[in-house]
């Protein structure tokens, strides 16, 4: 009977290590690692990961009065959040119920990748610093349309990501139903909602749906003074995060800016990020944090010269801010394979204390760790299926949303 037990331990485990990687979208598609635990202990669970590197152009024949470019060693930092875990008690009569014990490893790991998935969609979604606004329904050009902006920033990357929302989703396959040209997707849409990859697009429909609000009453905001900034390998003892900025503000209506706002501002356009070569078309940013004051935190940062330039100009003062964002919708996330990261961590159950301690590796990739330990006194077997890691954008310029049905 001990073994009979331990093997229905171990069907649950395989019950919720096959379920995880079943459940989980968004978060195959995200960059992985796997920081040394170690490291990790010692570094209270926090660690920075590099991003690419940019240079400047000089031309001559004889560059030896040119300016260098400096090579900037920038870094973002990633912190594990606090382990998600599902736990649930099994008495000495349930015990007796297989399907049951099976059953709840499956629950167990569906629960678990989606709260993976939300996270990662979550922070892509609230750090993208790309925003397309549609007036009217989704259609799918907009996929073309968000395509067409990273092009004409530089990013070319031949993987590419979009997550579409359920109703925005819909309101593809309506508009590929209509059209008879496009035969076969034309027909598959119609009868059973499905949608074609979109431009070079890898597309995938999500069942997470993140909400943005809509602005609140905010008129006449501007900038306060002249706004730049400039790229820095440290600030003081500590690595730069260089993927933010501040901007001040001021208007009468302030207080009603919200994190997670989208803007652009007056005569800021966007460079390609490469040739520096302006795109004709204002940057988006992102409220991150300081919503409702005078100095709020942004993404991208104003960088205006040097190899890290984003913008044609900096923030002029008295330069207005117009909003995005003007109807609470759902966003769609797309992003360049690199710039969305989902790093695991492993956690230390020892063995041989009294429970039955399982651990696994999914096909993704993901440990997993499943802790099962029998209490004489109660008669009930405790359960805890557990898993760490973090959820971070790498570069938030390479991030973006399309807002559909706004005004």
């Amino acid at each position: 009977m001990p073994n009979a037990f331990v093997k229905d331990l171990e069907i649950m485990f395989e019950e919720f290590v096959e379920g995880y990687d079943a459940a989980c979208v968004i978060s195959q598609e995200a960059e992985k690692s796997y920081p040394d635990p170690k490291s990790m202990q010692r570094a209270g669970d926090t660690f920075y990961k590099k991003q690419n590197y940019h240079v400047d152009v000089v031309t001559g024949l004889d560059v030896s009065a040119a300016s260098r470019t400096d090579i900037i060693e920038r870094v973002v930092p990633t912190v594990f959040r606090t382990p998600d875990n599902v736990i649930y008690e099994f008495d000495a009569k349930e015990l007796r119920d297989e399907e049951k014990m099976r059953k709840s490893g499956s629950a167990a790991a569906l629960r678990l990748a989606a709260e993976v998935d939300k996270n990662i969609y979550a922070a892509a979604a609230s750090n993208a610093s790309m925003v397309i606004k549609k007036v009217g329904a989704f259609a799918w050009t907009d996929g073309a349309a968000a395509e067409a902006l990273m092009v004409s920033r530089g990013i070319n990357s031949a993987d590419k990501k979009l997550f579409m929302n359920p109703t925005d989703w819909l309101a593809v396959a309506t508009d590929l139903g209509s059209k008879a040209y496009m035969s076969d997707w034309s027909k598959n849409a119609y009868e059973r909602s499905r949608v074609p990859d979109i431009a070079s697009f890898k597309t995938f429909r999500t069942d997470n749906v993140r909400n943005l609000a809509a602005i609140g009453t905010v008129t006449s905001t501007t900038v306060t003074s002249n706004t730049a900034h400039t790229v820095t390998a440290m600030t003081g003892d500590v690595p730069t995060d260089n993927r933010f900025g501040t901007l001040p503000v001021s208007g009468a209506n302030i207080a009603n800016i919200k994190n997670g706002d989208c803007f652009t501002i007056a005569g800021v356009n966007s460079v390609h990020m490469i040739d520096k070569s302006d795109t004709g078309n204002l940057q988006t940013f992102r409220v991150v944090s300081g919503g409702g004051t005078a100095t709020l935190t942004i993404t991208p940062k104003i960088v205006v010269s040097g190899p890290y330039q984003n913008v044609t100009a900096q923030a002029a003062a008295s330069a207005p801010l117009t909003f995005l964002n003007t109807v609470t919708k759902p966003v769609n996330v797309f992003w360049s394979q690199g710039a969305v990261a989902l790093d695991y961590g492993r956690l230390e159950f020892p063995a041989g204390t009294g429970a039955q301690v399982m651990t696994a590796t999914t096909k993704q990739g993901v440990p997993l760790i499943m802790v099962a330990q029998m209490n004489a006194q109660t008669g009930k077997l405790f359960v805890r299926n557990t898993t760490m890691y973090a959820a971070s954008v790498l570069d938030p310029e390479k991030v973006g949303i399309i807002l559909a049905n706004q005004t």
